[in-house]
C-alpha cells in the first residue's frame, strides 16, 4: 500500500473542524433511518440468567430467507444455508433423494420464478457433481476498514479493535463480577468510552499512533460522532444503513447485547442511545486505522462496480445459493414427507367413557414428547396435554428470602402478578426470624462466592481455606454434589412447624380479587382445552434442568417461562385452582370442577427425566392411593424416557443420565431441543401412540372447541412465534457457528455475570455452543425450518393470518412451514399465498 499524501491527510485531520457544515438535516435524516434500521435487524441477547431462544434473523422477518441471506453475506460473508458438501452426505446416506430435489425445484420455481428461470433442474444437478473449488467463495461486499487492511498487510488489526471494545463494555455492564467498578459506569458507554479511551496507552501501543487523538477531537453526541467518523471514511448517506450494518455485525454479540438493552428500556418507557454508541466507538477505531502511514486512500470498503443495493428484496440471489436453497428445501421435504406419513397412518384415539385417574399438563418443549408418549403407554387412565410451560400465569417469582423477583413468563409478555414464597403457621416474630436468617444465608454465599473468584482473594482464599475445600471438591468430582436449585421440586419442607405457601398479589401489590383469580383459572382452562371430564388428579408439570457447572443452564430450562424452572407457574395455577371459591365462580361461568378432583403441581427434570411432585403434604389423605400409584407411574415412564434418550449418547446404561447431569466437566449434560423440527398443534388423540422421535413440540388444541378463533390466535401469535425463535436459533447455531453460535464450551469465560467469552477476549458470544448441536462426530441438529402442523380448517388459519402481520411474515416469507392439517389431508402455505398440496400423494403412498 502506498503512503497517503500530505494533502489528504490534511483533509483528515481538519474533519473535525467542519463536522457542523457536514452534521445538517440531510445528514441527520439519514443517519436516523441507518440507525433504526440496526435497531430493526440486530437482535435482542437476553442475559445468562434469563438466557432464552431467540431468532437471529428475526429482524429479517419482513423479507424472505434467501433475501436476508443475502443482506449478511453482504455485510458478513455469511449466509443462512449448509455447505454443498452437507447436502452430498444426505443424498449418499439416502436421506435427501432425488425426487426430493426435483419437488423442492419445483416448488421454488413456483414461489420465486423470476429467480429461478435462470437456474433449470440440469443445472441444480451440474453443480451437486461439481468440485469444491468450482463452488466460488462467499464473500462480504461490505467491509470495516480493519478488514481491508488486514488483508492487505497480513495483520490482525481485527481482533486487537473487538478485544478493545470487549474490555470496555465488560468494566462498564459488569453486574457484580468485577472487583472495581467502572469509575464512569454512571454515564453512558460512549461517554465512558471516551473517558477511559483517551487515558489508555493500548491501542498507541500497538502502533495506532493517532487514537487518542481522534477519540479526543469527537464530539460528546454519539449521533454527531457517527456523521463525522463516517464522512472521514468518506462514506456517501447512500452506504451509510449497509455500512453501519457491516460495523455493528462486526461486534455482533455486543450490539445484541445492547439491542437487549434498548429493548428492556423500551418497555419501561426510557430511552438507551448505547447501540449508537457501540457504532461511534466502532467506525472511531477504523478512523484511526485508516491514518497510519502505511495505509493509502480511498480504502475498497465496498466494491465500486456494485450497483445494486443488496438489501432490495428483488435483488435475485446468485446461482450458487439459489442451488443450496433448493437443497435445503429438499431436506425440509424429505422430512415433512416422513412426519406426514406418520401422522396420517396413525389412528385418532377415542377416549374411553371411564373417568381418567390422572391428567398430567407438560410444556409443549420437544423432550416433553418423550416422557408423555411413555407416561401414556404405562396405564389407560392418564391423559397429557401440552400447553406453554408458564401455564397461563405471567408471574414474578420471589423466593423465600428474596426482595427481589424473576419473571416467569415468555419474553413477549410481562409478568402480570408477583408470587412470593412466605412461611405460614407462625406468628409474625418466628417468620420475621426465619426470613431473616433465609436472607443472610444468600448475602453469605454471595459473599463466599466472590471472595472466591475476586481479583484480591482469590490467591489468599486457596492458601488458607484450600485444604478445607477438599471435600467439596471430592464430592463434585465423585459427582456427589447436590443439583442446580433451579430444579429443586418444592416439596413444602416444614421450617420450625411452618410450611412454605405461595402469596399472589397484582403488580402494585394488592391480593387478587375472587374475579381475578377466577378469570386467570378460566382463560388458562379454555385455552388447554379441559373444560369437562377432570381426572381425581390434575398435574401441571413444569420443566427445568439439573446441570452442574454450566453458564448456558438457562438454556436448557423452560422458554415459556424466561429461561427460568416452571414449578412456580405449577404451583400458582394448582393453588388458584384448588381454593373452593374459584371453584364455585367458575361453575357458573360454564366449567364445573368435581369435588374430589385436586390439582397438583410437579417438575421435569429435564436432564434426568424424573417428575417430582411439590407441595405433596397438602394433597388431601382421600387421595393418598391415587397419588402413591401416580408415583409408579411416573417413576415406570422415567426409566422408559432415560433408556431411550441414553441411546442418543451412545449408550444402553439409564443411569448414565443422572450421572451426566452432577458431572462438573460433562460439556453435553442433555441434548436440550436438539433436533427440534415440527410444531402440532392438535388435540392429543390425533397424535398419541406415535413416536415423533422427541422433535416435535406438542400443544393442545380442538378447533371445534374454538368457534371465535381466540385460542387459535393466542397460539399462532405467541407459542408459534416462540418456537419459531427457538428453532432459528438451533438452526443458525448450526449453519453457521462461528456467526450466531458461541464457540467451543470447554474455553468460555463468564464476562460481567452477564455474557460469555471464548477464550480471554473476543466479542461476546450469542447462540448456542458447538456442544450443543454436535456430539464430536456428527451433527446432533438437523438444520431444517420449523413445520408448524395446525389441526383446524384452513379458513379459520388464513383469518389469523390475515390479521397479524407478524404471522404473515414468518408463513409467507419461509421462516416456517404453515401446514393446515384438515381431515385427512394436508395443505401448505405458499410464497404466494395460497394452500398447496404439502406433500404429493401422501395417503397413496401409505396405501401402496
Amino acid at each position: 500500500m502506498v503512503t497517503t499524501s500530505t494533502a489528504v491527510r490534511s483533509r483528515q485531520r481538519n474533519i473535525a473542524a467542519d463536522h457542523s457544515v457536514r452534521f445538517n438535516e440531510a445528514a441527520e435524516l439519514a443517519l436516523k433511518q441507518s440507525l433504526a434500521y440496526l435497531h430493526q435487524v440486530i437482535p435482542p441477547l437476553w442475559p445468562l440468567a434469563d438466557y432464552v431462544a431467540v431468532n437471529p434473523c428475526q429482524g429479517f422477518a419482513d423479507k424472505p430467507l434467501l433475501c436476508a441471506s443475502e443482506i449478511l453475506t453482504a455485510a458478513r460473508g455469511y449466509d443462512l444455508l449448509m455447505s454443498r458438501e452437507y447436502f452430498q452426505t444426505l443424498l449418499d446416506e439416502g436421506t435427501l433423494s432425488m425426487d426430493d430435489l426435483r419437488s423442492a425445484y419445483e416448488q421454488c420455481l413456483t414461489e420465486y420464478p423470476e429467480w429461478y428461470r435462470a437456474l433449470p433442474a440440469t443445472e441444480l444437478e451440474q453443480w451437486l457433481s461439481a468440485s469444491a473449488d468450482d463452488q466460488g467463495a462467499r464473500t462480504h461486499r461490505y467491509r470495516t476498514v480493519a478488514e481491508v487492511v488486514d488483508q492487505a498487510l497480513g495483520s490482525t488489526w481485527g481482533s486487537h479493535i473487538t478485544n478493545d471494545i470487549t474490555r470496555h463494555c465488560a468494566a462498564h455492564f459488569d453486574e457484580g463480577q468485577a472487583s472495581w467498578a467502572s469509575p464512569w459506569k454512571s454515564s453512558s458507554l460512549f461517554t465512558a468510552w471516551r473517558e477511559s479511551a483517551q487515558l489508555s496507552r493500548r491501542m498507541k501501543l500497538l502502533g495506532m499512533a493517532e487514537f487518542t487523538q481522534v477519540v479526543a477531537a469527537l464530539p460528546a453526541n454519539p449521533r454527531a460522532a457517527v456523521i463525522e467518523l463516517l464522512s472521514a471514511l468518506g462514506v456517501p448517506p447512500s452506504r451509510w444503513r449497509m455500512f453501519l450494518l457491516c460495523e455493528a455485525l462486526s461486534v455482533s454479540g455486543w450490539a445484541a447485547y445492547l439491542r437487549y438493552r434498548a429493548r428492556q428500556s423500551e418497555i419501561a418507557g426510557g430511552g438507551d442511545d448505547d447501540l449508537i454508541g457501540l457504532v461511534a466507538m466502532r467506525l472511531a477505531y477504523d478512523v484511526a486505522l485508516s491514518r497510519l502511514p502505511e495505509i493509502s486512500t480511498p480504502l475498497p470498503l465496498w466494491p465500486a462496480d456494485v450497483s445494486v443495493s443488496a438489501e432490495d428484496p428483488d435483488h435475485r440471489p446468485a446461482d450458487e445459493l439459489l442451488a443450496r436453497y433448493t437443497l435445503q428445501v429438499a431436506a425440509e421435504h424429505a422430512y415433512r414427507r416422513t412426519l406426514l406419513q406418520n401422522l396420517a397412518a396413525g389412528t385418532a384415539v377415542t377416549h374411553s367413557a371411564s373417568r381418567k385417574t390422572l391428567q398430567m399438563v407438560f410444556c409443549i418443549d420437544v423432550r416433553s414428547e418423550v416422557m408423555r408418549r411413555h407416561l401414556e403407554s404405562t396405564h389407560e387412565s392418564i391423559e397429557t396435554f401440552g400447553f406453554a410451560g408458564f401455564f397461563g400465569m405471567p408471574i414474578e417469582f420471589m423466593p423465600l428470602g428474596s426482595d427481589t423477583g424473576t419473571p416467569h413468563c415468555p419474553v413477549l409478555l410481562q409478568p402480570g402478578y408477583r408470587v412470593r414464597e412466605e412461611y405460614r403457621g407462625l406468628d409474625d416474630a418466628a417468620v420475621e426470624k426465619l426470613t431473616r436468617q433465609q436472607t443472610i444465608r444468600g448475602h453469605v454465599r454471595k459473599m463466599w462466592k466472590s471472595t472466591q473468584s475476586s481479583a484480591a482473594g482469590c490467591f489468599s482464599y486457596v492458601e488458607a481455606l484450600g485444604l478445607t475445600y477438599l471435600g467439596k471438591l471430592l464430592t463434585d468430582s465423585l459427582r456427589w454434589n447436590k443439583p442446580a436449585a433451579s430444579c429443586k421440586a418444592h416439596e413444602c419442607a416444614t421450617h420450625g412447624g411452618a410450611t412454605v405457601g405461595l402469596d399472589i398479589v397484582d403488580r402494585d401489590g394488592r391480593i387478587l380479587t375472587l374475579a381475578q383469580r377466577t378469570s386467570l383459572a378460566e382463560g388458562m382452562l379454555r385455552n388447554l382445552g379441559l373444560t369437562d371430564d377432570f381426572a381425581r388428579l390434575v398435574t401441571f408439570c413444569g420443566h427445568a434442568a439439573e446441570v452442574t457447572n454450566n453458564p448456558y443452564r438457562a438454556a436448557l430450562d423452560c422458554g415459556a417461562c424466561g429461561g427460568h424452572s416452571g414449578e412456580p407457574n405449577a404451583r400458582s395455577a394448582a393453588a388458584i385452582l384448588n381454593d373452593a371459591d374459584v371453584r364455585r365462580e367458575l361453575a357458573t361461568r360454564g366449567i364445573s370442577i368435581p369435588d374430589d378432583t385436586w390439582f397438583l403441581a410437579a417438575l421435569h427434570n429435564t436432564t434426568t427425566d424424573a417428575i417430582t411432585i411439590s407441595d405433596r403434604q397438602s394433597v388431601p389423605a382421600s387421595h393418598a392411593d391415587a397419588l402413591a400409584q401416580v408415583d409408579r407411574w411416573i417413576e415406570q415412564a422415567g426409566t422408559q424416557t432415560r433408556c431411550e434418550r441414553a441411546r442418543r449418547f451412545g449408550s444402553d446404561v439409564e443411569s448414565d443420565l443422572p450421572r451426566r447431569s452432577r458431572d462438573w466437566s460433562e460439556v453435553r449434560p442433555e441434548w436440550g431441543l436438539a433436533g427440534n423440527a415440527a410444531f402440532i398443534v392438535a388435540p392429543r388423540s390425533r397424535t398419541t401412540g406415535l413416536d415423533l422421535g422427541g422433535r416435535s413440540f406438542l400443544h393442545s388444541y380442538d378447533h371445534h372447541c374454538d368457534p371465535e378463533l381466540k385460542v387459535l390466535e393466542l397460539i399462532m401469535t405467541a407459542p408459534m412465534v416462540v418456537t419459531n425463535w427457538i428453532n432459528m436459533q438451533y438452526y443458525a447455531s448450526t449453519v453457521r457457528p462461528d456467526a450466531f453460535g458461541s464457540g467451543n464450551k470447554v474455553i468460555h469465560n463468564v464476562v460481567g455475570e452477564f455474557g460469555v467469552l471464548e477464550g480471554n477476549g473476543g466479542d461476546l458470544k450469542t447462540g448456542l455452543p458447538w456442544q450443543c448441536v454436535h456430539d464430536g462426530a456428527r451433527l446432533q441438529h438437523e438444520p431444517l425450518r420449523l413445520q408448524v402442523i395446525i389441526d383446524a380448517p384452513r379458513s379459520s388459519i388464513e383469518t389469523i393470518i390475515e390479521r397479524h402481520s407478524i404471522v404473515r411474515n414468518l408463513v409467507t416469507n419461509g421462516w416456517v412451514h404453515l401446514i393446515a392439517w384438515e381431515g385427512d389431508e394436508f395443505y401448505c402455505w405458499s410464497a404466494d399465498e395460497t394452500w398447496k398440496p404439502a406433500v404429493s400423494s401422501v395417503l397413496d403412498e401409505i396405501h401402496a
